[in-house]
């Protein structure tokens, strides 16, 4: 579990990385950056998607294993875990019969995982 002291310079990291990259953007490119975070945030919106990714965040897993940890239909997961592909978040691979899926886009896992902390903190 990430420690508040983590969540503290994690941010600050993150701040200062948004300032950097984003600077020098003109206003078209920033209409363009906030289309693309709306659609980046909807495919994250799915709380079934945010199961999956918990799931495959240890490692990379099977069709069988996600769908085993997650306890939902074999379709279902299987159409979320096209969506985070499509998205970039997962990577996939194909052995003989079996499609594995693990993480492509770290910063996404670390996004989630300092929102989970937070919102885990405020539960208690």
């Amino acid at each position: 579990m990430c420690s508040y002291a983590y969540i503290y310079e994690m941010r600050k990291v993150l701040r200062k990385r948004a300032v950097e990259v984003t600077k020098d953007l003109s206003p078209a490119l920033m209409e363009q950056l906030f289309s693309g975070m709306a659609s980046y945030f909807s495919v994250l919106s799915e709380s079934s998607r945010l199961r999956i990714m918990y799931a495959i965040c240890g490692g990379e897993k099977s069709v069988s294993e996600v769908v085993a940890l997650c306890g939902s239909s074999q379709a279902n997961i299987s159409r979320q875990l096209m969506a985070l592909h499509k998205a970039g978040i997962l990577s996939r691979r194909k052995e003989g019969v079996t499609v594995y899926y693990a993480i492509a886009d770290e910063g996404t896992v670390d996004m989630c995982q300092l929102i989970c902390a937070k919102i885990a903190q405020d539960l208690h």
